[in-house]
């Protein structure tokens, strides 16, 4: 008896993969319309040595959608059949549903955001998987440059230890020079107007900081020199290295990559995720701020996780100095816009005046495991 998969193709591919992943079928029949050709046809790239088949279908008119429903009833006859109904219009599931429930040979599925694979007829469930490269191919995304946490060494992680405490002398000089917002060029000298200092050699992976407190009454100067120093020290990377070190404690965090570059098509910058952290079930998403100046920041991060990995992913905002605080006494409404969004945040200093009432890190990201984003 042949094996047929029948899918239903939506703006999310995801289940579709999994549901075709988990079983080993002759022949994979998928249901989409003119809107969703394109994630269809992702999908079929994904099966490599598997017979597809792409059909169309109206994704509201009843008519069109019974008759293609019962079509394939009267083709498939006597045939082993599994019908994924999780993706596509409400319209499609029910119409299918209602076609093929009363048939012994089909077994009918749901797959929820954390790749639980439910048999709507025995109510049976077991978890499928997806390579996390896979899931971003399938809404037309590739990482075209990253950093494993796993590549940074013991002397990268004493660099950030320095770069910390040298940092809190003087916020204000620290981000002026290790800023590239104006100025490419990481190995031109740079004096801040209260004498602060940064000279950076690319060639030797060293750099010489001098920084002088506000006030100039106190001074302090360093050096570092490590591997990726480079990569740590300019643009709050450094702050990125902390986060992605203390988000990989948690015992479910598989693999984390940090400078998540997806590009356009012609090779030019599209988007770049400070990090990436794989879950057991889907990915992490992670903005690094040390504050948050604009919130429009979070609208474009939110936006690049759905283009990028879809609705099931998770997001969480980070943040390391205090909130501002308004008028009336109360933090601004970034956090509050965080909510409203589906994001979680993470605070540092309000962590560290209150860690024993506050959620760590560590347990904001278990609690992202198993929910169901709307």
């Amino acid at each position: 008896m042949n094996k047929i998969h029948i899918a239903l193709v939506g703006g999310q591919p995801v289940p579709v993969y999994i549901g075709i992943k988990d079983e080993q079928t002759d022949k994979i029949i998928l249901i989409c319309s003119d809107d969703t050709l394109e994630e269809a046809n992702r999908i079929q790239a994904q099966c490599k040595g598997k017979s597809v088949l792409i059909k169309k279908c109206k994704p509201t008119d009843l008519d069109d959608i019974s008759s293609c429903a019962g079509k394939l009833k009267n083709e498939l006859e006597g045939c082993d059949i599994t019908i994924n109904l999780t993706s596509g219009t409400k319209l499609w599931a029910l119409t299918f549903y209602q076609t093929f429930v009363g048939l012994p040979n089909v077994k009918i599925i749901y797959i929820n955001q954390t790749n639980d694979i439910i048999n709507i007829k025995s109510r049976e469930s077991h978890k499928g998987k997806i390579d996390p490269f896979v899931r971003l191919a399938l809404y037309g995304a590739r990482l075209s440059s990253w950093n494993r946490l796993s590549d940074y060494t013991s002397a990268d992680f004493e660099v950030l230890k320095k770069i910390q405490r040298i940092r809190k002398l003087n916020t204000l000089d620290f981000a002026e020079l290790t800023s590239m917002k104006d100025c490419d060029d990481k190995e031109t000298p740079r004096i801040t107007k209260n004498g602060s200092s940064l000279v950076f050699s690319y060639a030797n992976k060293k750099a010489e900081i001098k920084m002088f407190s506000l006030s100039k009454r106190y001074q302090k100067a360093i050096s570092l020199q490590s591997e990726h120093l480079a990569d740590i020290l300019f643009n709050t990377a450094w702050f990125e290295l902390k986060v992605a070190k203390e988000i990989c404690q948690n015992k479910n965090v598989k693999n984390v990559w940090l400078n998540c570059t997806f590009p356009y098509a012609k090779g030019n910058p599209k988007n770049e995720i400070d990090i990436i952290a794989e879950l057991p079930d889907r990915l992490l998403f992670v903005e690094c701020k040390t504050k948050i100046f604009d919130n429009t920041d979070l609208d474009k991060f939110k936006s690049a996780v759905y283009n990028f990995s879809g609705t099931s992913s998770n997001m969480i905002f980070v943040t390391l100095d205090r909130p501002s605080r308004n008028r009336k006494g109360h933090f601004d409404n970034a956090m509050e816009k965080c909510k409203d969004n589906g994001i979680a945040t993470f605070n540092f200093a309000l962590w560290q005046d209150n860690p024993v009432g506050l959620p760590s890190l560590s347990k904001i990201v278990d609690s992202l495991l198993f929910n169901q984003n709307k």
